[in-house]
């Protein structure tokens, strides 16, 4: 009697019509792929909306769509009752946590569409022998090209003139525009991105500084870059910005403090983790003038809130957390992290 096929399950992905990427990477090893949202009487509306007409305009999109139900749908029952049977999870923000691995017997895989995996209690996962899956590295250029846009963008007051040209005005001459060979980066963390962003400001002429509790002081001298102390960074960059993982350690690693200790002419850039940033924080020193804007990808609570402040201010430069998508990183994720998981499902069959 043959054994019944290995179930894998894409929790919160709901724009992906046809996941043919995965069902390539799993059908080598005789897996079946199932969309969790397809399978749920409560889908998200959004899942309805635009539903392409043509079976080539469904593949085009669904390699390249990063669309993501919201955490209303992705509760912990939901992810249970979707992967219920499941040899293994493919999963972007639902919370992973130990409730639902002990709710999941089957469950030998958890894998996350990205780099980071705060999402997901890898303490737990480790504990009932449950391995993690992530993509490391699979964004790195264009998560530093964005870092650099958005720092374009505040040294070009990009924001300001756009709003001044819609008012109607026509400005000439705005003040400060500082150059940016004139100006320093402090990257608050020196992996992977972080040395892909120090390559990009060395060519626009920037002086840069790097703070990293383990930084490999020989590639920061290959790149040309200083390391320094982390109070002593924030005083002296004209541009900060993040490029650390979020942990226990780093939630809100930029607060009031912080934030007094930066040059009021500074700006703050985030390309990494919203909640890094003390948000609440954030406003009240841009309100203060205590800083002079910032470029941020990534917000504590997303998607942001229609009423933020953030929202309203013409020294902020912002995006929706789209700093590393490109339509290669999209399918380079999507394969890199089916195949990873596939070769762990078909190492843990051929053990057993």
């Amino acid at each position: 009697m043959s054994k019944a096929p290995l179930r894998v399950v894409i929790v919160d992905r709901h724009a992906w019509y046809l996941p043919e990427i995965e069902k390539e990477e799993f059908g080598r090893i005789g897996a079946e792929v199932a969309v969790g949202w397809a399978e749920t009487p409560s889908r998200p509306a959004a899942a309805d909306e635009g539903w392409p007409e043509t079976e080539e305009e469904r593949r085009r999109l669904s390699r390249l769509s990063s669309d993501y139900v919201s955490l209303a749908v992705t509760t912990e029952d939901e992810v249970i009752r979707m992967a219920c049977g499941a040899a293994a999870i493919l999963v972007v923000r639902a919370d992973i946590t130990a409730r639902v691995m002990d709710a999941l017997p089957d469950l030998r895989v958890i894998a996350r569409y990205g780099i980071g995996i705060d999402n997901i209690d890898a303490a737990a996962a480790k504990e009932r022998g449950i391995a993690v899956v992530n993509a490391p590295g699979f964004c790195a250029r264009e998560v530093a090209d964005h870092t650099m846009m958005l720092v374009l963008a505040l040294s070009r007051q990009l924001t300001y003139l756009q709003d001044g040209l819609r008012a109607g005005r026509w400005l000439r001459a705005v003040s400060p525009m500082r150059a940016l060979y004139s100006q320093t980066l402090g990257l608050v963390g020196f992996g992977g991105i972080g040395q892909e962003v120090a390559r990009r400001a060395a060519a626009f002429g920037m002086s840069v500084t790097a703070y990293d509790p383990f930084i490999d002081a020989a590639r920061a001298r290959e790149l040309g870059v200083t390391p320094v102390g982390f109070d002593d960074l924030l005083r002296h960059a004209d541009y900060v910005s993040l490029h650390l993982p979020l942990s226990a350690q780093t939630r809100q690693l930029i607060g009031e403090r912080q934030l007094s200790l930066m040059k009021p002419t500074a700006l703050l850039v985030n390309t990494s983790r919203g909640a890094l940033v003390d948000q609440r924080a954030l406003i009240v020193a841009l309100e203060s003038r205590t800083i002079a804007g910032a470029g941020l990808d990534v917000f504590e609570t997303e998607p942001l809130p229609v009423r933020s402040p953030l929202l309203k201010r013409s020294d902020v430069a912002l995006t929706s957390h789209i700093g590393g998508y490109s339509d290669e990183s999209a399918e380079q994720l999507r394969r890199m992290v089916a195949r990873a998981t596939a070769d762990l499902l078909a190492a843990g069959a051929a053990r057993r």
